[in-house]
């Protein structure tokens, strides 16, 4: 099957911690790409558009937090989309 995805993609198993207005989930990324993330989880988020911080923990460096929206909603996470990065002191 061939990959029509504008960006390539790496699974990636890190912890992010997902805040939104109200809520704040510890998970666990599925991959990662240089524009977006999925995140797996086991509960609704907020509605495809609504945005979210989020808090990459890679091993072996910093954690790096992004502004990100709610770019997909599947049946085993969701698929942000970055809009802003900034590495943490």
């Amino acid at each position: 099957m061939q990959e029509h995805r504008r960006y390539a993609r790496v699974a990636a198993t890190w912890p992010v911690t997902v805040r939104t207005d109200d809520r704040l989930l510890r998970l666990q990324t599925l991959n990662l790409s240089a524009h977006g993330v999925k995140v797996g989880l086991d509960t609704a988020l907020p509605p495809v558009g609504a945005s979210a911080h989020l808090r990459l923990e890679p091993p072996d460096a910093p954690p790096v937090d992004v502004e990100a929206i709610v770019w997909r909603a599947d049946g085993d996470g969701s698929a942000f989309f970055f809009v802003g990065t900034s590495y943490a002191e």
